[in-house]
């Protein structure tokens, strides 16, 4: 059974694009000029890939049950 169904998920075109991603794709190949929100957008989603791929240890916390 999960041989039957793992071979129907690998058997599946793995180069789909949906028409969002092809509309997305020319709207970005037009228009190469970010927004300023944009920008923001971008520098916030990388600052949250930087944490989640090296994360900083809160060394407050720590301190804060010391005592117990």
């Amino acid at each position: 059974m999960f041989k039957f169904l793992k071979k129907i998920f690998n058997d599946r075109s793995q180069y789909y694009v949906s028409d969002a991603e092809k509309f997305l794709y020319e709207f970005d190949k037009t228009h190469p000029d970010k927004s300023a929100s944009q920008l923001k957008e971008i520098k916030k989603h990388q600052r949250i890939a930087q944490l989640r791929d090296k994360p900083v240890k809160d060394e407050s916390k720590n301190k804060l049950w010391e005592r117990f």
